[in-house]
């Protein structure tokens, strides 16, 4: 039960991230596009750039992963916990 209520939260977490940082997205194309017609695009500043626009996604993302991943290693050992006893 807690198992699959941490890997549903996890999951609605990384999912509203992931729907979050797509509205910051337009910008970011057309900052990407600028650069590109510039006359000498400097690569490294743009990938800093769009680094330090998209930084505030970085803690949810990977907090709703490990919350994923830790319902599925309790899911996993709770099987092998009943298949150890012999029950189904």
């Amino acid at each position: 039960m807690i198992a699959g209520l941490l890997y549903v939260i996890g999951l609605v977490t990384v999912l509203v991230t992931i729907v979050g940082a797509a509205f910051g997205l337009p910008p970011v194309i057309t900052e990407v596009t600028r650069v590109i017609d510039a006359g000498s695009p400097d690569y490294l500043a743009l990938i800093q750039r769009i680094g330090g626009l998209f930084a505030w996604a970085a803690v949810p993302f990977i907090g709703g992963l490990l919350l994923m991943a830790s319902g599925r290693v309790i899911m996993l050992l709770s099987a092998i916990n009943r298949s150890l006893r012999g029950q189904s």
